[in-house]
């Protein structure tokens, strides 16, 4: 009896904290939200021509709604009804598929975003983030997608000195050509996104060994100015990544544009991709990095 009288007692415990998720999650305004910035890059939405919004997100099972890809507004509706779900199991889940628009939903309603999420939290104790570094490693002329360099960002763990470097990770975003297919294939393919991409993340020794060893690229490094905090929110959405693929071209949605895309997610007004509606190669997002006052002075 004892127990039967604890566990509804849980229960109906468990249905309060849910039903006051439910209540303030409908006090958002979602058309007011679904235009603000940065819902708009947690979605990588750009704007259309004329008017409305396409996400550049190719995969469909990266938007929550069906019109989600086109919809900024019925995919943040989409995102509250799972995140804030009377049934707590798949709102719990939901939350740890997507923790950076979780996190983001709860500032605008004035609360600390509270995460359950055990494989999460054993990723982040595993890079164990302090901040970040953008590498640049320089043109690599055999490869037709490194012609103009490539751009990657390496974690900085809490504990890594100068010699720990190597062993910390790096944040890739590259293309998955198929195997059988030549160089020329290769860069005509890659020309006209017929190559799907996405982030990956790696030992930072296997990208070093890979440019010196195999390739003999030079690497510029430069530290960049993000707090724990600001590194903490480009984690979570890049969490939310993994079931995200892009088409890949080599000259504009390539990895220079993709990681400046990620980096956005630092701050509230931090605007990147706009300065690249064509084209975008590693040596010009250097420089906007720059320009934003975002990178401390390189190592070589």
């Amino acid at each position: 009896m004892k127990f039967s009288a604890i566990s509804k007692a849980l229960l109906m415990g468990y249905g309060l904290f849910a039903s006051s998720f439910t209540f303030s999650a409908t006090s958002l305004n979602v058309e007011q939200l679904a235009q603000d910035p940065y819902w708009l890059k947690l979605g990588h939405y750009l704007p259309k021509t004329f008017s409305g919004y396409k996400g550049v997100v190719d995969s469909d099972e990266f938007y929550l709604s069906p019109q989600g890809s086109v919809s900024p507004q019925q995919e943040l509706q989409a995102t509250i009804n799972v995140l804030y779900s009377d049934d707590l199991v798949i709102a719990e889940q939901k939350r740890c598929e997507y923790p950076a628009r979780y996190t983001w939903l709860q500032s605008k309603l004035g609360e600390e975003a509270a995460l359950n999420c055990p494989e999460l939290e054993t990723w982040r104790e595993v890079l164990d983030p302090q901040g970040m570094t953008l590498v640049f490693p320089t043109a690599f002329m055999n490869n037709p997608s490194s012609m103009f360099g490539h751009t990657l960002l390496r974690i900085d763990a809490k504990d890594q000195t100068r010699h720990k470097e190597l062993v910390a990770f790096a944040i890739n975003f590259a293309a998955e050509p198929e195997t059988q297919d030549n160089a020329a294939l290769y860069a005509i393919k890659g020309l006209v996104g017929s190559y799907p991409g996405r982030f990956t993340v790696m030992p930072y020794y296997r990208k070093v060994r890979e440019y010196n060893d195999i390739e003999s690229r030079d690497i510029w490094e430069y530290k960049l100015k993000l707090n724990e905090q600001e590194v903490e929110r480009i984690l979570l959405h890049l969490w939310e990544m993994q079931r995200a693929t892009f088409d890949y071209y080599f000259l504009d949605e390539n990895c220079s544009y993709q990681l400046l895309a990620l980096l956005e997610l630092a701050r509230d007004d931090l605007e990147l991709i706009d300065q690249f509606p064509l084209h975008a190669i590693p040596s010009d997002t250097v420089e906007a990095l720059n320009s934003a006052n975002l990178l401390e002075r390189p190592a070589y």
